[in-house]
């Protein structure tokens, strides 16, 4: 086999120094790659070993490569010397090296991977950190910072950009732009992000001495701020609606304070129409009713407005007592039809009544009030005729038809009126 100054110059020779050195470099990545691991005692000595012999067996290679480049045209190396010795060795034996020291470095490789699968490691530590969604980052008490994760980092590039170096004056900076809470500082970024900073101490037992150090966390808390925010919202909407009930009521209580007023002051409308057009009957008709029975009238009537409001048990029907009062001031009142048993119907007709015998007796002339019910399933149906002369012209909704309209459509019901060919009242009520 040729010594290796013969295939030297040629290209084998120079593949079989190229692979050498990438070996050696590579030797020197996996022993930087086990200190950094701290791996056991043995391991990193096999590793220093194999290193140092491959540097020297490189380093020997490189002088005598250096001695055969500085030879002069026609020159020869000095016989017996350190570089003519190397290259007078077989060029296989350095081709056999590389494998041998390719194939070491193969089975250092795999055991350093199997070590990294089965061992925990600094890089394995530092790598589970990254990829946490929290900002960590562990400094001693001074702000040097010893273990950050991207996280934190990339916080601190977002506002100081910079990478984290300084725990001390990255706290500063979140604490001056941030918001002071029970727990720590909320921070809220230029993209929308909300982080809940923390600093801790924490104390660390290491060679039988207590070591300090100091801790920040960063918790993304978007989503508990922006469902803090929408409470905060709906809160406040919460407050204007309760603000609009408390109006809505006492204007309520207003209402219920005036319709009770109107029914009041209708009452006292219907019983002094009733005293009054009962006065007119008989001056126009005495001989239809007597003094005493006139007189016996108007003290029942003012007893019982007077007593009403105390004895409203006693009370009888209204729309019987409707009946009674236009028969007083002379109408008579002619029911076709069946009585509805509903109170609230039944109130209503009788206010009905009182209006038309009092309109029938005022503006008709007449006296007969005829009241025509009907019901469907869903509701009844009154209409209300008179003898009367009809309407000279449309009539004015004002007074007590006003009133009847606004009784009625507090049952739900509706009201139409009709002053042609005659006048014609009617009811729609619902059924309940």
């Amino acid at each position: 086999m040729k010594p290796m100054l013969d295939v030297f110059p040629s290209v084998p020779g120079l593949l079989i120094y190229e692979t050498a050195l990438i070996l050696v470099l590579l030797q020197f990545a996996v022993l930087l790659h086990s200190l950094h691991e701290k791996r056991s005692k043995k391991s990193l000595f096999s590793a220093v070993l194999f290193f140092i012999v491959s540097f020297l067996v490189i380093g020997l290679m490189l002088i005598a490569a250096q001695a055969y480049k500085n030879l002069d045209p026609g020159e020869v190396l000095v016989p017996g010397s350190l570089p003519d010795r190397i290259f007078s060795v077989p060029w296989g034996v350095f081709a056999a090296w590389d494998l041998f020291a390719a194939l070491l470095l193969f089975l250092q490789i795999r055991h350093l991977f199997i070590y990294s699968k089965t061992h925990l490691t600094p890089s394995a530590v530092k790598e589970t950190l990254d990829w946490l969604p929290v900002g960590v980052c562990i400094s001693d008490m001074q702000g040097t910072v010893l273990l950050s994760n991207l996280r934190i980092n990339a916080l601190s590039q977002s506002l100081t950009n910079k990478h984290l170096f300084d725990s001390a004056a990255f706290w500063k900076q979140v604490t001056a732009q941030g918001t002071a809470q029970d727990h720590g500082c909320l921070l809220r970024m230029e993209n929308g992000k909300a982080w809940l900073f923390t600093k801790k101490p924490m104390l660390v037992h290491e060679n039988g001495q207590e070591m300090q150090y100091e801790q920040i966390f960063a918790v993304d808390m978007t989503e508990v701020c922006n469902i803090t925010d929408e409470l905060s919202a709906k809160n406040k909407h919460l407050k204007e609606v309760q603000y609009h009930i408390k109006a809505v009521a006492a204007y309520e209580h207003s209402l219920i304070t005036a319709r009770e007023v109107i029914k009041a002051r209708t009452a006292v409308h219907n019983q002094m129409n009733s005293v009054l057009l009962c006065g007119k009957h008989y001056l126009d008709h005495p001989e239809r009713i007597g003094e005493e029975e006139l007189l016996h009238l108007f003290e029942y009537d003012n007893f019982f407005q007077l007593v009403e409001a105390q004895q409203r048990e006693y009370r009888t029907d209204k729309l019987d007592d409707a009946m009674r009062t236009a028969k007083r001031i002379g109408v008579t009142v002619q029911i076709e039809g069946t009585l509805p048993e509903q109170q609230a119907v039944r109130d209503v007709l009788a206010q009905a009544v009182e209006q038309c015998a009092a309109n029938t007796v005022r503006h008709a002339d007449g006296d007969l009030l005829t009241v025509t019910l009907r019901e469907t399933d869903s509701q009844y149906i009154a209409e209300f005729r008179n003898n009367g002369k009809p309407p000279e012209g449309p009539i004015s909704e004002t007074g007590g038809l006003w009133y009847l309209r606004k009784a009625a459509e507090e049952v739900g019901g509706t009201v139409t009126v009709r002053s042609e060919p005659v006048f014609l009242l009617k009811f729609f009520i619902p059924k309940t």
